[in-house]
């Protein structure tokens, strides 16, 4: 007789509970369990609020847009694709997404660049918000093809982790598909998707595209890989353009790049959910770029431009 994890029975007890007993049970859950944390399980709540408010007219209108993706063929996407491939796609947290998503709707981008693909779960949520914009065009770099499943580098820097992605071969891509598989063929007219390291194609394609509203990190979660791309993204991003990093907390680089940058920072979103397996807390961050007052700073240009006026004799 097979008798079922502490984890199992926990989540069947967690399911089987009414519905407004469920906030209490939660509390007291992470209260009492000495393994876990009601003050992290409460950032989550905490950073949606802190986002809401940074870049959102209201938390309506953001409730709107979340709603909205709720809405879209994004879910439905997700959910098909987890039947195909019969186990979960390792790719992006739903929070995530849904801020991706809003974030891009509200900002209405230009250019927006991400680097780290995958199957396609955070493509798939920008690309959906970029179609109901009817504006924009992303750029994808993605290196998942090259892969090498048993090098142990590749694994340490690609692999999936905490806290709940941390699957051995998580990294990889599903058997005989190709990055970016889960985008369907009517969404894929905003996008060009660029097949190698980013390191090598990151350069050549902010140099062609100048400047972009935009830019996701999501490849290679080095320290020095992601100040690469960090840096760089950031001088071709425009004035009030958003940088993002899921992962940040595998190493100190981003910490490093906003204190260098003296650049405005939060939290796009707080991943916690204490089970046994997976008891540590993720974070996705984001980096904002000072906006540029156009209209002070075209209005003090023609002072300094406009000629001295010349007295009547």
């Amino acid at each position: 007789m097979q008798v079922p994890s502490l984890s199992r029975v926990r989540r069947a007890a967690y399911t089987s509970v009414p519905s407004w007993t469920k906030p209490l049970a939660t509390r007291c859950f992470y209260t009492l369990h000495p393994g876990a944390s009601w003050s992290l399980y409460e950032q989550k709540a905490r950073s949606r609020e802190a986002f809401a408010d940074r870049f959102f007219d209201s938390r309506a209108e953001f409730e709107a847009y979340e709603a909205e993706f709720e809405q879209s063929q994004v879910p439905g996407l997700l959910y098909q694709a987890w039947q195909e491939h019969s186990q979960p796609i390792y790719d992006s947290h739903k929070e995530e997404c849904v801020r991706y998503y809003a974030l891009v709707r509200k900002l209405r981008p230009t250019s927006v660049v991400e680097t780290g693909v995958y199957s396609g779960v955070s493509t798939l949520a920008v690309l959906a918000a970029l179609s109901v914009n009817d504006h924009g065009t992303l750029y994808s770099i993605d290196c998942s093809t090259q892969f090498d499943e048993f090098d142990d580098d590749t694994k340490r820097h690609y692999e999936r982790r905490r806290p709940s992605c941390c699957e051995d071969g998580s990294h990889l891509l599903p058997g005989g598909k190709q990055p970016g598989w889960i985008v369907p063929d009517d969404l894929r007219d905003r996008w060009q998707l660029v097949a190698g390291r980013p390191q090598r194609e990151l350069p050549h394609l902010l140099e062609e595209l100048g400047e972009i509203d935009l830019f996701v990190h999501d490849s290679e979660h080095s320290k020095t890989g992601m100040l690469f791309e960090f840096d760089l993204a950031w001088e071709h991003l425009s004035p009030g353009g958003v940088l993002v990093s899921p992962h940040v907390g595998w190493n100190d680089a981003f910490d490093t790049f906003i204190s260098d940058r003296a650049a405005e920072s939060g939290e796009l979103a707080v991943h916690y959910v204490h089970f046994d397996e997976y008891d540590g807390p993720g974070w996705c961050r984001y980096a904002r770029k000072p906006a540029v007052d156009r209209e002070r700073t075209s209005a003090h240009q023609s002072v300094k431009t406009a000629p001295k006026s010349v007295a009547d004799d």
